[in-house]
């Protein structure tokens, strides 16, 4: 099959001025540009969700006057934010600091089935890899399970109430903000499901079916969760359950995943 490649350009910057510019231009050209932003200044987040994270993603789709035009897959519709506050949110400091970083494609006319096939083997070879692959104990499966065995050390260390402070903000970043969770899991089934127009294989519907379960099972723990840091579950078998749940996510997922290797693709 035809290589096809990514066509895109991405950038950092040092100046605001020069990322301003950049941007200005992509829209005068009616470029949608995605940019990396932190969470905390974005004003038109509920007051729940502003705390310093700086990998969020949004796309700036126009202009008008002083304000750029804004969607953002937390939200339900569009909004806007001034020059100032956008400028602010694109060079927020600290950890994973943006440094203004925008990205975008550039945009083909002719998008055949040929490349969609070739998009979906890499996407999913790409996931494969970083779920049971990806160096080090923080990231995909083996993530799931760092953070399940922190669960009880973070107990037995530092007690149920700012324990349950920290799961508060596992289920801000997995089911509100976005950065995984349920809803992501049933995106990748459908995702999965889709695909099989393109691939013709059957068991990827069954390994589709398997991710729905880790949605659910990654919603079930969110309650758990949320039951702990509300007060209404306190004993240490609470902490225990919340652990045990994550290893069998960890578990479905890795088997998932596996599974997902295997297939001929």
């Amino acid at each position: 099959m035809q290589s096809f490649r990514n066509k895109g350009d991405k950038k950092k910057f040092r100046s605001e001025s020069e990322a301003q510019r950049i941007l200005d231009d992509c829209l005068i050209k009616n470029q949608p540009v995605g940019c990396q932003v932190g969470v905390y200044y974005l004003t038109y987040f509920p007051k729940e969700y502003r705390f310093h994270f700086n990998a969020h993603n949004l796309v700036v789709y126009g202009k008008t006057d002083d304000r750029y035009l804004i969607s953002d897959p937390v939200m339900e519709d569009t909004t806007s934010l001034t020059e100032f506050d956008l400028n602010r949110v694109r060079f927020a400091k600290g950890p994973l600091a943006p440094k203004g970083q925008l990205y975008y494609p550039q945009i083909e006319n002719i998008v055949s089935d040929e490349k969609i096939v070739y998009a979906i083997k890499r996407g999913i070879k790409q996931n494969i890899r970083d779920m049971l692959y990806i160096p080090g104990p923080i990231a995909g499966v083996s993530g799931i399970k760092y953070v399940a065995k922190k669960i009880l050390k973070w107990h037995d260390r530092l007690g149920a109430k700012t324990t349950g402070l920290y799961l508060a903000q596992l289920v801000r970043m997995q089911e509100e903000i976005g950065t995984g969770g349920g809803g992501f899991r049933y995106i990748y089934a459908a995702f999965l499901q889709q695909s099989h127009a393109y691939l013709k294989n059957d068991s990827i519907i069954k390994i589709a079916e398997q991710f729905t379960k880790a949605g659910d099972m990654w919603r079930d723990s969110a309650i758990q969760s949320a039951g702990i840091f509300k007060g209404r579950l306190t004993d240490r078998a609470d902490f225990v359950n919340m652990h045990d749940r994550l290893m069998q996510i960890a578990e479905v997922e890795k088997n998932a995943f596996t599974d997902l290797s295997k297939v001929k693709l």
